[in-house]
């Protein structure tokens, strides 16, 4: 299923940070993996045919997804053919057992980690009892065997399904911080793409932490 908790009230609270937002709702069951994939390429392929009317910077787009959806996100990140410049994983499905109850076969995100994956920021609850948190730990030390860079942000309790664990929309027991994921993944990406100005985009201060060949930094 596609959940409504996780489109329109997340697209929402990015808007008034100067983004374009677009929610996809991608086939499911019995729609077959990589059905999705080509769902997500044709939507990059309509934002950039539609870039100049959209005012939209190609070089600046991000995906974001939520459990299965975090599976595609987090395959958008490392196989498609034309990646995204950042993903955004929010209790992502990686693992092999997670990934094959939704379809038997499914790629394993973290196998295919490598040098070219677009930075990511990765949300989970530790007590998650549908997708464990491995998964997500499993990714992050994937991005760290391969240079990529990454944040994480593991609360430590919220379940599965907590969207932005406002209390609106949440009907989990959550960490009274958990809402913080929200503005801190904006943060992120404008620390990786720059903050969006008047006067356009600064330079993004990530450049701040490495040297002119991009080489390790003590």
């Amino acid at each position: 299923m596609c959940s409504q908790r996780e489109a329109e009230p997340i697209a929402m609270h990015f808007l008034p940070d100067g983004f374009n937002v677009f929610v996809i709702y991608y086939s499911v069951a019995p729609h077959r993996f990589p059905t999705q994939m080509r769902e997500v390429a044709a939507t990059v392929e309509l934002i950039y045919k539609n870039a100049d009317e959209w005012n939209c910077d190609v070089s600046k787009l991000a995906i974001v997804g939520f459990s299965a959806g975090g599976h595609l996100c987090a395959c958008a990140a490392t196989i498609a053919q034309h990646k995204p410049a950042a993903a955004i994983l929010v209790y992502p499905a990686i693992l092999k057992d997670i990934c094959d109850l939704c379809q038997p076969g499914m790629p394993q995100p973290n196998e295919y980690v490598a040098a070219d994956t677009c930075p990511c920021f990765l949300v989970a609850a530790r007590d998650d009892r549908t997708v464990d948190i491995k998964n997500s730990l499993m990714m992050q030390l994937a991005l760290a065997e391969h240079g990529v860079a990454f944040e994480s942000h593991t609360y430590s309790y919220g379940g599965h399904g907590f969207s932005t664990a406002e209390e609106w929309i949440n009907t989990n027991r959550v960490s009274r911080r958990m809402p913080n994921w929200v503005p801190d993944s904006i943060g992120w990406l404008e620390e990786i793409f720059g903050t969006l100005t008047s006067k356009g985009f600064v330079e993004p201060d990530i450049k701040i932490s490495m040297n002119a060949n991009n080489a390790p930094v003590l």
